[in-house]
């Protein structure tokens, strides 16, 4: 993965340009980077993952404070994961895997997984795409714009791998691509926030999953008990907040969320908080599960189209199902 700062003169061409480096976004460009495709990702964070990437601590380790394992069900998952696995990118939770489905974490944390698909890949990170426009200089290609409006890159296809209200604000630019637009409008409809926390905690019996019932929390997972994450130390938990509390307490002050999370995890576990971070707000952390019947949307007159879990089954392998979907089209129309 090489990373790139977006350039403002002599504006790079790729063939394919990719926004977004989650899950979905960083698929696309392992599989098309496979059919000798020139492959740009843009990303505005500082790396990649989204939900499903690390929050790196103090103490020079890390904890997942979004996707905390991805459960896959699918043929098609379970053989991306066996390979994934095989390269040591991956692990079985065997905890938390059935007979149906598996439950994987990435090692050593969870944005390996998006690291290793994302490979050489030019990567373009802190960037926020915020317009794209018909490339005046190149025929048939897009021009992609930051929110500074300075160009970043120019590429024959877009790939928008966002979530669907940062889609539909990149959309909105042009009435040419007015389908995808309606589509990313539905979803943002079924956008569900959530609170997350990292808290340690001494060493302790309780499960590795904690689903607590009539509390501002969904969920408690322990981070160090996932494979190859071990402590010898102490016990660290991520905390998720209920879609209902999050949405009372979108706007409110973090040392607030903060007090009444540990206040209601001390009350169900009856541990004292040793340490913890500050609250984080995911507000699109999960869509409602897409009842069309593709996983993805292509524009061929337009070679723009969107991948993401809110075109599938709204979680992490509604998202890598629909990267599926996506490169499988694009390679054979190719």
């Amino acid at each position: 993965m090489s990373v790139l700062p977006a350039k403002q003169n002599n504006t790079p061409t790729f063939d394919i340009a990719i926004i977004g480096a989650g899950l979905s976004g960083s698929l696309c460009a392992h599989l098309l980077s496979k059919s000798g495709k020139s492959v740009c990702v843009i990303d505005k964070s500082r790396g990649s993952g989204g939900r499903a990437g690390s929050k790196r601590l103090d103490d020079d380790t890390s904890c997942d404070l979004g996707a905390p394992f991805i459960c896959v069900k699918d043929e098609k998952t379970k053989a991306l994961f066996k390979t994934l696995t095989e390269n040591q990118v991956a692990a079985v939770w065997k905890q938390f895997s059935t007979s149906e489905q598996q439950a994987y974490v990435g090692i050593p944390k969870m944005s390996a997984i998006t690291r290793h698909w994302l490979g050489d890949t030019h990567f373009i990170t802190n960037t926020r795409i915020h317009h794209i426009e018909e490339a005046d200089n190149t025929p048939s290609h897009w021009l992609l714009r930051d929110d500074q409006y300075q160009p970043v890159v120019v590429a024959k296809q877009i790939i928008i791998a966002i979530p669907a209200p940062q889609a539909a604000a990149i959309l909105s630019c042009n009435p040419k691509l007015a389908v995808l637009l309606l589509r990313a409008n539905q979803a943002c409809a079924s956008a569900q926030p959530q609170w997350s926390m990292w808290l340690e905690t001494a060493h302790c019996d309780l499960n590795a999953l904690v689903e607590p019932q009539n509390s501002a929390i969904q969920r408690m997972i322990k981070d160090n008990y996932k494979p190859m994450r071990n402590s010898d130390k102490v016990d660290r938990w991520v905390i998720h907040t209920t879609p209902e509390w999050t949405n009372q307490h979108l706007d409110v002050d973090k040392s607030w969320v903060s007090h009444t999370l540990l206040q209601a995890f001390s009350e169900e576990t009856e541990l004292r908080v040793l340490k913890h971070g500050v609250p984080h707000r995911w507000l699109l952390s999960r869509f409602a599960e897409n009842v069309d019947n593709k996983n993805f949307y292509w524009l061929p007159d337009q070679n723009v189209g969107a991948v993401g879990d809110w075109l599938c089954q709204g979680d992490a392998e509604g998202a890598i199902l629909s990267a599926i979907a996506l490169t499988e089209q694009l390679q054979t129309s190719a």
